[in-house]
């Protein structure tokens, strides 16, 4: 840890004394109404002859930085506003020029008027002035300080948002609810997910770089799905902007503890893995029987001998993890259309190692098993993104957007330990390779009618995710001694006995999952007048169809009984060779009596009535009713016989907001709704499967209980929070909630083993907290103490507390009857430090995070709960622009390496800590980051009003 920390301490010095002191200065001022005095929002400033501009914000504020020193013109505009120059604006070196305007209303009408241009949607400024102006309770976090935290996917960004934790470095909770109870759309429509086995979109599948604006809706409205509960997450990816043309290209390594340089397994490389593809390479061969195909042994052996020995473990050095990004941003003209246009394309290569331990115990809390798995990982990411954008004559718009996202992911884990209560001697093999496809194709309008009294926005879609695992291979062997009377020496022989059969520790399983979905999302909002009030009523659809098919196939080797015993000893690379294959060496046999395969469909109606009524100047409430229609369907077979689901549901969600505005910098909403949480494909489906990692069975729903689905879970929502706008890009949020589950669907312990897992409804549960956001400047502190070092350091920092219970019904002896919602965390907090020159050509920044311990899966009186501990993490970055076209950029994340750590509460104390038994426990490894940014072509082009 040591030399890396060095490195990058003499660098960034080295860089520190290289920098010139940049001769330009800045110019920050204020637009207001010429009549009313009030602030003008949206308007632009502009410096004549320049490609320096800026739109002005919540409070008619601009800022212009990194001005040339000079002297100039400043030309400000605004729709349905006389433009005005000012003349002779000086700007001094290191200095700040104020200058404060208003404009005069145009006497044309606002029909007469077209802007070419997008808004800006992605500065902090937006995002905060489109939280401030929604209906609901929202959080979110922009672009702008996305850059500054040097967060590389949408994972790692979310976590930066009031009441949001990461799971898996891949699934989100919002305060502290599991990820099941919350719904992602991307660009306004639900987002493709190609997980068998969390309800969750995958956020890392998105980069950092690709996004606009991430927004958390914490509590239901009409035009929101009724299918959440801790929020709503709207992911907007980055969309053309007229007044820019751009072309950046980015590049980083990095370096992580543990990982980097050492020595690193790996499977069988295929063509195809260096860009996630794969998956196609391992696949059954051509001709290979179908499923339940009928054949003799020797034409069994046959196909057993197609398969090529794909066992072999290959050792190598990790190299650097490689991050490249380039993305392109234009306009295209056609006659006298304009498009906007869009371009990226980003790859990844990333490497971990993880040495992690691993622990079973007995009903008393004794340890029986240990082992120590050594987990390498291979992960590779290409993706890409194309937008268009089109400004029609009319001021009506028309938005195509493309993503695609492939991922490989080739891993291998080897396991060393004691079962049996340390009796018997296991090496355990694992040997995958997933490849992982997500698209998300749509087309979407906006549209104004009536002078801009009636406004339409459509979205239609369509995406598709797949989960392609071919060849997962897993080996296991055991010790045994070699001698009658027990004593030594051992000899290490494959686990599964002489004609056995067991797919878990001898076999291939192919799996691919297949998911299509179609969406269309439309709503109308019409202006009318009531009195001297302007009311906004509000009506929409939407629609979803959604297709799944998985598919599965399982083999399993065991030896023939006049086989030659020899080689059972035989070394996992070459065991399952297919010269071993025949009468006096191994069999290969398919499973066919479990359920491998199910085809499931979702269809959703939805429509909803809202109004947006202003009660008075100050008080407004929105209000409104959902209903939805939901028919789920699920088939399979169990033991041979056809199992089938058809649930149809029908729900109307009433929802009320009121905002309550003292003044512009001031307000209070109050906020009610009712919401649901449906149960998942993989949740329902009669299916299981074999999870390596905790060694467990895991069950859906209706596999164990084929005649009780899984039933609606519904939750009524209490929102309350104040609200501070302390001044242009800053803001203050504090706020409590309150919610109550009816049948929440929870991921439980099997009664009747310690060793597998389901998904059950608990009758009832509540979970209530308090939230506090902040993002301010420190600025106030110089003039406090009379300093100017602080100017230029603003804070964040955001926590929520919050309290679960699941209320049992006294039927229900088995289970631990006064526990917390599982998946829910009592406590999150995340901090951060932001520091900036005035020229802005440093960027410094230190992040915080925490969650409090949280059940992954709820136990039972014999098994307890399984909790994720607290994990500390802190995170460094930096960035030096270097020259205009050049920045650097170097990060250091999960400073502190704290332990992944996942215990068991065995003596039901519920005071979770490292005292516990702990199931699991590794070390991600402190993560280093090195990177190039080059600003190839930058052009501005002003936003002009045109008549």
């Amino acid at each position: 840890m040591r030399h890396p920390l060095t490195l990058l301490f003499f660098l960034l010095l080295n860089l520190s004394s290289l920098a010139a002191l940049a001769q330009t200065g800045t110019v920050r001022g204020t637009v207001k109404d010429a009549t009313t005095q009030e602030a003008l929002i949206g308007g632009t400033v502009h410096l004549e002859g320049t490609s320096l501009g800026a739109p002005t914000g919540v409070e008619g504020d601009f800022l212009l930085e990194k001005v040339p020193v000079g002297e100039y013109t400043l030309v400000v505009t605004s729709v349905s506003y006389k433009p005005t120059t000012i003349q002779k604006v000086t700007v001094v070196a290191d200095k700040t020029t104020v200058i404060t305007t208003s404009l005069e209303s145009d006497n044309k009408q606002l029909s007469e008027v077209v802007v070419t241009g997008v808004r800006r949607t992605n500065t902090e400024m937006a995002v905060i002035t489109e939280i401030r102006q929604a209906n609901v309770v929202v959080s979110g976090i922009s672009s702008e300080q996305i850059v500054k935290t040097q967060d590389r996917d949408a994972a790692e960004v979310v976590r930066r948002i009031p009441g949001v934790t990461i799971v898996d470095n891949r699934f989100i909770q919002i305060r502290g609810l599991s990820d099941r109870y919350n719904t992602v759309w991307l660009n306004d429509v639900t987002a493709p997910s190609s997980e068998t086995d969390r309800k969750s979109f995958s956020f890392d599948v998105v980069p950092s770089s690709l996004l606009d604006r991430v927004l958390v809706f914490k509590d239901p409205s009409p035009e929101l799905p009724g299918d959440f509960a801790g929020g709503l997450v709207k992911v907007y990816l980055r969309k053309p902007n007229f007044n820019e043309r751009l072309l950046t290209v980015n590049y980083s390594s990095g370096y992580r503890n543990g990982t980097t340089g050492k020595s690193f397994f790996s499977d069988k490389t295929q063509a195809g893995d260096a860009f996630g593809f794969g998956a196609v390479k391992r696949s059954l061969p051509g001709g290979f029987p179908t499923l339940g195909t009928a054949y003799q042994q020797y034409e069994r052996d046959f196909y057993a001998r197609q398969l090529e020995n794909t066992f072999p473990i290959y050792k190598m050095k990790a190299m650097p993890d490689i991050r490249f990004n380039a993305a392109y941003m234009d306009q295209i003209n056609l006659s006298n259309l304009k498009i906007g246009s869009i371009t990226s394309v980003n790859y990844t290569n990333t490497f971990t190692n993880f040495q992690i331990d691993r622990n079973l115990y007995d009903v008393s809390g004794e340890r029986t098993d240990q082992f120590k798995d050594n987990q390498s990982t291979n992960s590779i990411r290409l993706g890409a993104i194309q937008n268009f954008n089109v400004v029609l004559d009319n001021g009506d718009r028309l938005e195509f957007r493309n993503l695609f996202n492939q991922q490989g992911r080739n891993q291998v884990t080897t396991r060393t330990g004691f079962d049996n209560n340390g009796q018997q001697v296991r090496n355990n093999y694992l040997l995958g390779y997933q490849g992982r496809t997500t698209y998300t194709g749509q087309l979407a309008g906006q549209h104004t009618f009536n002078k801009e009294k009636t406004k339409l926005d459509w979205v239609g879609g369509y995406g598709y995710s797949s989960r392609n695992e071919p060849d997962l291979r897993r080996v296991s062997y055991q010790s045994i001694p070699a001698t009658t009377d027990g004593g030594l020496p051992t000899e290490t022989v494959l686990t599964p006995a002489t004609g056995q059969v067991d797919v878990n520790n001898a076999g291939r399983l192919y799996q691919k999952l297949s998911e299509h979905s179609y969406t269309l999302n439309a709503n109308l909002k019409h202006n009318v007048q009531v009195a001297d009030r302007t009311v906004e009523i509000g009506a929409g659809t939407y629609l979803e169809y959604r297709k799944r098919d998985f598919n599965a196939r399982a083999f399993g080797y065991s030896l023939n009984t006049n086989g030659i015993q020899g080689l059972r000893n035989e070394a996992v690379g070459n065991i399952f060779d297919p010269q071993n294959i025949g009468t006096d060496g191994f069999r290969m046999d398919e499973d066919l009596n479990s359920t491998y395969r199910y085809n499931a469909s979702n269809e959703l109606e939805a429509g909803y009535v809202s109004f947006n009524i202003p009660l008075t100047t100050k008080l407004k409430v929105v209000t409104g009713a959902r209903y939805e229609r939901n028919v789920q369907s699920i088939a399979t077979g169990i033991n041979g016989q056809p199992v089938e689901q058809d649930v149809t549901t029908n729900f109307v969600l009433p929802s009320a907001n009121f905002s309550y505005n003292f003044n512009e910098k001031n307000l209070v909403r109050l906020a009610y709704g009712r919401s649901l949480n449906r149960p998942e494909f993989r949740e329902a489906a009669p299916f299981f499967f074999y999870d390596f990692d905790f060694n467990v069975l895991n069950y859906g729903s209706l596999y164990l209980n084929p005649d009780s689905p899984l039933k609606v879970a519904t939750i009524d929502n209490f929102d309350m929070r104040y609200e501070l706008y302390p001044s242009s890009g800053e803001l203050i949020h504090v706020g409590a909630f309150y919610k109550h589950f009816t049948n929440p669907i929870e991921n439980v312990a099997v009664l009747t083993t310690n060793l597998a897992y389901t998904f059950a409804n608990a009758p009832s549960a509540y979970a209530y907290g308090v939230e506090v956001d902040i993002k301010k400047s420190l600025n106030f502190l110089d003039d406090a103490f009379g300093t100017n070092g602080l100017r230029n350091l603003s804070a964040v920092f955001n926590a929520s507390l919050i309290k679960s219970e699941v209320s049992l019904s006294n039927s229900m002896v088995a289970w631990d009857r006064h526990r917390a919602l599982q998946g829910q965390s009592p406590y999150v907090f995340n901090g951060g430090l932001y520091y900036q020159t005035p020229d802005n050509s440093w960027q410094v920044s230190a992040l915080y995070n925490v969650f409090g311990p949280r059940i992954l899966f709820a136990g039972s009186i014999d098994y307890p709960d399984v909790i994720e501990l607290p994990r500390h993490t802190v995170d460094l970055s930096l960035t030096k622009t270097i020259t205009d076209r050049l920045t650097l950029n170097a990060g250091i994340q999960d400073l502190l390496n704290q332990k992944v750590n996942l215990v068991q509460d065995f003596n039901r104390d519920k005071k979770y800590s490292s005292s516990d038994p702990s199931l699991t426990g590794y070390r991600r490894g402190t993560y280093y980051t090195l990177g190039l940014r080059f600003n190839l072509e930058p052009r501005t082009r002003p936003l002009t009003p045109v008549p």
